[in-house]
C-alpha cells in the first residue's frame, strides 16, 4: 500500500534503521578498518560500511556495523556484564525516573505494543478463517494442498499428504495472567509433516524432527501472492518503502509466509519430520500477546510432552482421522519419547528469539525474566541437537543500539514480557551442541561482529554463512534462499551424528564472513538506479 503522505512514506523508509555512531569506529579494534562505505537499498536505505571483495578492482560489500563500543575505563566483558537481565532492568529502574527518558523510550516500545495479535489468516479468502480463540474445527484449517492451487502453485503442496494438522493446549503467558486476569488455557495450530528418515553416521535412516518457528507477524497459513514484494520504491524519497498487506489489490494476506513455508518444504525434502505452529499471538493459534519469546520457547517444550502423552493434544490425520488425547498420543513420535527424539530447533528473527530461549532453558538453566518470581530449574535435558538462528538476536543487547536494553528492560518490568536475548544467552552458547548462524550481510538483528562472537564461542559443530541481503528470509532472492536451505539441512543432518560439515572453512574475521557471502545480490539491495543484476 503507497504512503499517503511525505510522514508516513519517512516513517516506511526508516522502519528498520539500525543505528550506529556514523563517524564510527564501525569494527572492534580486533577487526580491520572498512574499505569504504556503500549505499544500502532496502531494509536500511543508508550508507554503511564495506569492505572490497576481489582485489583491488572487487566490489565493496557492505555489513552491519558495531552499534556500541565498551567506555575507555570499562573493566570486564563489555558485552557480556552490561547486559545481562539484571543489570538492563536497574538501568531502567534509575532512567525511568526522568519523565523525559521514560516517554521516549515506551514510545519506542509501542512500536512491538503488548497486548498485540496477528491475525490475518483467512481476512481474502474464507476458506481456512477459524476463531484462534474458540473451539475449533481442525479440519477447517488450511492443508498445504490449498497452496497448489492457481495463482500461488506452491511446492509446499505436493506434501500435503505427509501432513497432518495439529493442535496442543498451553498456558497463558505472565502478561495474561498477571495484567490480564486471563486463567483459561490457549491452544496453539499448525502443522506437523512426516519425513523419510534422515541417514546417520552408519548410513542408516533415523527419524528426527526440526522445529520450525518463523519471525514475527509469519502466519503458517496466511495467503502470499508471488507477485506481491516486501517493498515499493519511492521516486520522492529515492528510497525502498516497506508494504503493507493486505492491501488494496486483495492478493496477500501477509507478506513473507509464501518464503517461509520453502523452508518448511526443505527439510522435509531433507528427510526431516517438521513441527510448526503458530506462535502464540498468531494466526491459527491463540493468546492475546504476540511478543513473549519465553514463552514460545516454552511452549517447544510444551509441545513435545504432548506429542508423546496426547495430554492436550488433537490432530487431524492426512487421511481426515480427528485423534485427541490418548488416541493421539505417541502417533507422530512413532515410538520416540519425547525427551528421546532427536531435535534441531530452528526459527528466523522472532522466531531466533525463541530458539535461543529454548536452547539455553534445555541446555543451561532457567531464564524466566519475565516473572516477578523465577522458579530455580535444572536444564531441560531434551535431545536436541542443534540450533540454526536466522535473522540471528543471538549475540544479545550489547550487538544493538543503546536504547534497546532499555527497551527490553521496560517490556519485562512494565509488562511482563521477555522478547530479546539478554546476554545470559551469548554466555551459555559454549553448553550448545552446534549452531548454525544464517543472514543478511546489512541485517538489522545485530552487528555482523556480534552473529560472530556466538559462533567463536560454540564448541560444538559451528558454521556461520551470509547473504548479500537484509534481514528476512524472504526478502533474498530465490537463489540466496535455495543456497541457505541447501546449507541447513546439511549441516542439520550432519549435527545429528555431532559432526560438523566437511571442506568449510571457519571465517576468523568479520572480513572473512563478508568475502565469503555468496556473490548473488538480492533484487533491493541497492538504491534503483544502482541495482545489480540477479
Amino acid at each position: 500500500m503507497p504512503a499517503k503522505n511525505s510522514t508516513e512514506a519517512d516513517a516506511l523508509r526508516h522502519a528498520r534503521t539500525f543505528a550506529f555512531p556514523p563517524d564510527g569506529p564501525f569494527v572492534s579494534p580486533d577487526e580491520s578498518p572498512p574499505d569504504g562505505f556503500v549505499e544500502v537499498g532496502w531494509d536500511q536505505n543508508a550508507k554503511f560500511p564495506a569492505y572490497r571483495v576481489g582485489g583491488n578492482d572487487g566490489e565493496l560489500i557492505p555489513f552491519t556495523p558495531l552499534a556500541q563500543f565498551a567506555p575507555r575505563d570499562f573493566a570486564g566483558d563489555f558485552y557480556l556484564d552490561p547486559f545481562t537481565d539484571a543489570a538492563i532492568k536497574a538501568r531502567w529502574r534509575e532512567a525511568r525516573k526522568d519523565a523525559a527518558t521514560r516517554e521516549r523510550i515506551m514510545a519506542k516500545l509501542a512500536r512491538n505494543p503488548v497486548p498485540h495479535q496477528f491475525r490475518v489468516t483467512g481476512v481474502l479468502d474464507p476458506r481456512g478463517k477459524i476463531d484462534a480463540h474458540g473451539d475449533v474445527d481442525l479440519r477447517a484449517i488450511r492443508r498445504p494442498a490449498f497452496f497448489g492451487a492457481d495463482p500461488w502453485r506452491e511446492e509446499i503442496a505436493e506434501l500435503d499428504g505427509r501432513c497432518s494438522v495439529v493442535e496442543i493446549e498451553a498456558p497463558r503467558e505472565p502478561y495474561e495472567a498477571l495484567q490480564m486476569g486471563l486463567r483459561d488455557p490457549i491452544r496453539l495450530r499448525g502443522w506437523h509433516f512426516v519425513g523419510d528418515g534422515v541417514s546417520d553416521a552408519r548410513g542408516d535412516r533415523v527419524k528426527a524432527l526440526v522445529v520450525l518457528v518463523a519471525g514475527r507477524s509469519i502466519e503458517t497459513t496466511a495467503i502470499h501472492h508471488p507477485d506481491d514484494p516486501p517493498c515499493l520504491w519511492s521516486d520522492q524519497l529515492q528510497a525502498w518503502l516497506a508494504t503493507s498487506y493486505p492491501n488494496a489489490d486483495g492478493r496477500t494476506e501477509g507478506f513473507g509466509g509464501r518464503a517461509w513455508r520453502t523452508y518448511v518444504a526443505a527439510f522435509v525434502k531433507a528427510g526431516f519430520d517438521v513441527l510448526t505452529l503458530d506462535k502464540r499471538g498468531h494466526g491459527i493459534s491463540g493468546g492475546a500477546t504476540d511478543s513473549n519469546c519465553n514463552e514460545q520457547a516454552e511452549d517447544i517444550f510444551r509441545a513435545l510432552d504432548a506429542l508423546e502423552t496426547g495430554r492436550g493434544a488433537r490432530m487431524v490425520t492426512p487421511s481426515g482421522e480427528l485423534l485427541e488425547g490418548a488416541s493421539a498420543a505417541g502417533r507422530l513420535l512413532a515410538g520416540r519419547s519425547a525427551r528421546g527424539i532427536p531435535v534441531v530447533v530452528s526459527g528466523a528473527s522472532q522466531g531466533c528469539m525463541v530458539t535461543c530461549w529454548a536452547m539455553h532453558k534445555n541446555c543451561v538453566g532457567p531464564c524466566d525474566f519475565d516473572r516477578p518470581d523465577p522458579a530455580k530449574r535444572d536444564p531441560y535435558g531434551y535431545n536436541l541437537k542443534a540450533a540454526l538462528l536466522m535473522a540471528p538476536f543471538g549475540g544479545g543487547l550489547g550487538y544493538r543500539p543503546p536504547e534497546d536494553s532499555l527497551v527490553e528492560a521496560a517490556r519485562r518490568e512494565e509488562f511482563n514480557v521477555q522478547m530479546s536475548p539478554t546476554s545470559e544467552v551469548l554466555a551459555g552458547i559454549s553448553q550448545w551442541p552446534a549452531l548454525f548462524i544464517g543472514r543478511g550481510l546489512w541485517d538489522f538483528s545485530e552487528s555482523l561482529e556480534g552473529s560472530l562472537a556466538c559462533f567463536r564461542r560454540a564448541r560444538g559443530p559451528r558454521m556461520i554463512l551470509a547473504v548479500r541481503a537484509s534481514h528476512g528470509e524472504g526478502e533474498w532472492g530465490a537463489a540466496n534462499t535455495r543456497y541457505m536451505q541447501a546449507q541447513m539441512t546439511e549441516f542439520a543432518t550432519a549435527a545429528l551424528s555431532g559432526r560438523g560439515v566437511e571442506g568449510w572453512a571457519e571465517p576468523t574475521s568479520v572480513r572473512d564472513i563478508v568475502a565469503a557471502a555468496r556473490a548473488s545480490w538480492s533484487e533491493w539491495a541497492k538504491p534503483k538506479g544502482l541495482r545489480a543484476s540477479l
